[in-house]
């Protein structure tokens, strides 16, 4: 982070109102007011302002991480790096999980958000700072998942390098999305004894999806269950490394919910051999995600409903 910028959101002179709205501070309060986040403080350097805001995004991930712990009630959990020994000077990638991560045996969910400069529990930055918390992070998904019984793990794709003397450095297991994935399902998802597993995936999370299952062919045939993709930008027809097997599974356990005026859950047309597509309700790529949760969760309890169907019989 650029040095001449703040460290922390009060210094930045901002805080989040109890509406999850990011409001400047009023100087007589001390408390969050009533004007928004304001992009262009130097009209005549915009630079300057990207900087400004790339600063105050970094300090939005911690601020979210501290809410998964606080709010989402989950655990951060280090990616180590197999059997190696960890020591102090190594970096890893982490993630979020909840209490029952490795003891619920019945429903996990596991959320993967898309590219860019997100990072754990966000969807998308900019609605974060420009519209409110509940329609950014992916806080209301992990609140209505544990209260529907589901473990849950946050995962942290984006997370695939330190800045170590003004150079980067790629952390192992975690160089890349799909690499952050497979760590997460060789060291949480497959010792997790969660018998039902589910996914939501926005936006480039849906090609990690499907890159992952690929790797993990028949595991993830064996307990997934469900996977529901938000303007997921796949194209399973085009993806090379999926058997025809998994790519008929993927179409049978899938569902992306695509932005569109129409309203939620209109069926959209969809390439040939591909997953299911519908609306999520609105136009905007970002808010995919939030539009259609409760739509997500009904889809993913009727696919569990079948799951046990298929088990009776």
């Amino acid at each position: 982070m650029d040095d001449s910028f703040p460290k922390t959101l009060k210094e930045f002179g901002y805080a989040f109102n109890d509406q999850g709205q990011l409001r400047i501070i009023d100087p007589n309060s001390g408390l969050a007011g009533e004007l928004p986040f304001e992009f262009e403080v130097d009209k005549n350097n915009h630079d300057y302002n990207q900087r400004r805001y790339e600063a105050l995004g970094e300090i939005i991930d911690q601020h979210v991480y501290e809410l998964l712990e606080n709010r989402g009630k989950l655990k951060k959990l280090v990616l180590t790096k197999g059997d190696c020994s960890v020591s102090s000077n190594e970096i890893e990638s982490f993630i979020f999980v909840s209490d029952d991560v490795f003891t619920n045996s019945d429903k996990l969910l596991v959320l993967v958000h898309g590219s860019g400069v997100v990072k754990a529990g966000q969807w998308a930055r900019r609605l974060i700072i420009n519209d409110n918390l509940d329609t950014g992070t992916q806080l209301p998904f992990i609140e209505m998942a544990k209260k529907k019984g589901y473990a849950v793990i946050v995962t942290n794709t984006n997370d695939n390098y330190r800045v170590i003397e003004k150079k980067k450095k790629m952390i192992q297991g975690s160089e890349n999305p799909v690499n952050h994935l497979l760590s997460v399902w060789n060291q949480v998802i497959d010792k997790s004894p969660a018998k039902h597993i589910a996914f939501v995936a926005h936006s480039y999370g849906g090609v990690c999806i499907l890159e992952l299952a690929s790797q993990v062919e028949k595991k993830f045939q064996d307990r997934v269950f469900a996977l529901a993709m938000t303007d997921s930008v796949h194209s399973l027809v085009h993806h090379n490394t999926i058997a025809a097997g998994l790519q008929q599974f993927l179409c049978q356990i899938g569902r992306n919910w695509v932005s569109s005026g129409l309203p939620l859950d209109t069926p959209i047309g969809r390439p040939p051999n591909d997953i299911d597509r519908v609306s999520a309700g609105h136009t905007q790529h970002e808010m995919t995600s939030y539009c259609s949760m409760s739509s997500i969760f009904q889809f993913m309890e009727e696919k569990w409903q079948q799951k046990q169907q298929q088990q009776i019989e």
